[in-house]
């Protein structure tokens, strides 16, 4: 046992003790203190184990798909146990019982297993009646302003003469943003969050218009699109972890309806749903890829897929696997326990939708097992009609991988061997370049940068920007203007935020930022792991280190750069001194006069409330 657990009640990580009592407290009082105290103290030794047998491989050093332990301690114990229970670590909780997974909450948090962030109290500061949804003027409406995934905000007036005048004008502090990157729709800023809320703020002023408690952690963009049952003629729409797609009444909240996408027991929905006239393009993804260790468990069966939804009635017109073949029994693990094959692909990112070709265009994640197929690590073109795959260009060949094999732990369902895991988790970008020609642009986590003929998926060209590693190379997203392409690389031995000519991917600026000072405890990286924005010749970049910078376009000239997490903020729900954190999956969105961003994508342990803030920007902060 710990001397963190043995502290007390196993108040762990630095977290400090309870008060001693007030003097005068009775012997009944002090005595019932100690007995609560015991208890939590032989819960957290409980959890202690368990974390050991099920956890320690995956969140303590080497560390390289999971929180460590210190940012996991950040949380609050009703995030750990919503994981194991109905989130992405479920697998990793297969057989515990409700009181195992409390325990292992106790252990890592050092709080009683019922506390939590009081959400009540998070949607204060309520909008007037008065305040009405109005959906007309600026807008940057889902994972990018346009359907082809550009992240050009053509709506707002920032530029480079007002971008170093930026300044906070609100905060708002919510629990587990992380994921949920702002939409802007008229007067409304629309976000989600792990914790179930999704919220609708007024733009100008972070008052809370609506909030929606989903079926479970939402981690996805809000898409936004008039819907004729709809009393307000809007909905909004986005998806949870347990693979409920939603809508809700844009102005009131108020759910107009509920889809399951997949009965997949480890599917989860991630991307921003693509809304285009009246059909909605939900990328399925996975977390199977966490199943290393389950001996019992049947390894693999979940393929990513895009499911095409009539937004009037939630009705699934088609789904579309990425890897059309469904998965058959080829093995045995080595305690005898059937395996199946092929599996992966998963979807994490929102689809790019071509009118002009009748198609949209997906990149897919790795593959969980050996058997081979041609549909992992691709960039694919599936027909919007039908779904079916005309084309798909697979990038990396055999990268079978599951979390938690060597050289981390051994573990019985690894793939022979274990892959690079070079997903491709942000969107392809089509552009209509100045010559006439369509080209899609695909970045994966392998470095690499690809330029593909629309028509077949023919290569073009392909430009090595980085070196790549699981959580390297081009992590969540790139963006584009007219000239060139902006990506930014998560590597940590050479991070990253380059532009490279669309005509033939030759590199025309790179800015390598300095080496990380984090203002926060918890994960210190300085990548350019989120994507980047174009906003009116300037582009916007987000760094795990905390800091917005925002470069000229054409010169890479740096003429901006804010620390998220450097500073403390009084928020609009009436949170005092929160502070803000490292930039991750999201980036800054804008429209009008305004930009956007979520800041404290793992957490900081020290915080006065919840373990995000979302921040609104505008010149002068007026």
């Amino acid at each position: 046992m710990t001397a963190a657990v043995t502290a007390l009640a196993g108040a762990a990580f630095g977290q400090p003790p309870p008060a001693p009592p007030p003097a005068g407290a009775t012997t009944n009082a002090l005595n019932g203190r100690q007995v609560q105290a015991a208890a939590m103290a032989k819960q957290a030794a409980h959890g202690e184990e368990l974390f050991t047998a099920r956890c320690k491989g995956c969140h303590m050093p080497p560390v390289e798909h999971a929180p460590s332990r210190s940012e996991l301690a950040a949380q609050f114990p009703d995030v750990i146990i919503d994981a194991l229970k109905t989130g992405k670590m479920q697998a990793m909780a297969s057989g515990l019982s409700d009181d195992d997974i409390a325990s292992i909450a106790v252990f890592i948090t050092g709080q009683p297993p019922d506390a939590k962030f009081d959400v009540a109290a998070e949607a204060q500061d309520r909008c007037p009646a008065s305040n009405r949804f109005n959906p007309a003027g600026p807008s940057w409406n889902g994972w990018s302003p346009d359907k082809q995934n550009t992240r050009v905000a053509a709506s707002t007036t920032i530029n480079a003469a007002n971008t170093p005048k930026l300044a906070v004008k609100w905060a708002f502090a919510y629990q587990g943003g992380r994921y949920g990157q702002p939409t802007i729709v008229g007067n409304r800023v629309f976000v989600t969050s792990s914790s179930g809320q999704v919220y609708a703020l007024d733009k100008n002023t972070g008052c809370v218009a609506w909030s929606y408690k989903a079926r479970g952690p939402v981690r996805v963009t809000v898409s936004v699109g008039k819907n004729p049952k709809a009393p307000s003629g809007w909905a909004a729409y986005f998806g949870d972890m347990n693979r409920n797609e939603v809508a809700v009444d844009a102005t009131t909240g108020k759910e107009l309806w509920v889809v399951n996408i997949d009965s997949g027991g480890r599917g989860i929905l991630t991307g921003a749903p693509a809304l285009w006239g009246n059909v909605l393009y939900v990328p399925l993804s996975s977390f199977e890829e966490g199943v290393a260790g389950l001996a019992a468990y049947e390894c693999c069966k979940q393929r990513g897929a895009v499911a095409a939804i009539d937004v009037a009635t939630g009705k699934m017109l088609w789904k579309s696997y990425a890897i059309p073949t469904a998965p058959a029994p080829f093995q045995k693990n080595s305690v005898g326990t059937q395996m199946y094959g092929p599996a992966g692909a998963a979807i994490w990112s929102s689809p790019t939708i071509d009118p002009k070709r009748g198609v949209l265009y997906v990149a897919t994640g790795d593959s969980y097992t050996n058997v081979e197929e041609k549909y992992s690590d691709a960039v694919e073109a599936m027909d919007l009609k039908t779904g079916k795959i005309r084309w798909a260009h697979q990038m990396t060949e055999l990268d079978h991988f599951l979390v938690g094999c060597p050289p981390q732990r051994p573990g019985v369902n690894c793939p022979t061997p274990n892959g690079p895991d070079f997903d491709f988790g942000s969107s392809p970008i089509l552009k209509h370049l100045k010559s006439g020609k369509d080209v899609l642009y695909a970045g994966q986590k392998s470095g690499q940068v690809y330029a593909l003929n629309p028509d077949d998926g023919s290569l073009i060209w392909q430009t090595r920007i980085g070196k790549g590693s699981a959580l390297g190379g081009v992590e969540w997203g790139m963006s584009a203007d007219n000239d060139n392409l902006y990506v930014g690389i998560a590597d940590r031995s050479l991070p990253s935020l380059s532009a490279l000519r669309l005509t033939d991917g030759a590199l025309v600026w790179r800015h390598r930022p300095p080496d990380p000072k984090c203002s926060f405890t918890g994960r210190c990286g300085n990548g350019y792991s989120g994507p980047s924005t174009v906003a009116n010749g300037v582009v916007f970049g987000v760094n795990q280190d905390g800091h917005i910078r925002a470069f000229k376009a054409k010169t890479g000239e740096m003429i901006w750069d804010y620390d998220t997490a450097g500073r403390r903020y009084d928020t609009v729900n009436g949170v005092k001194n929160q502070r803000g954190g490292n930039l991750d999956a999201t980036g800054i969105t804008f429209a009008g006069g305004m930009g956007f961003v979520m800041a404290g994508f793992n957490g900081a342990s020290g915080s006065s409330g919840p373990d995000n803030v979302l921040l609104a920007f505008s010149v002068d902060g007026k």
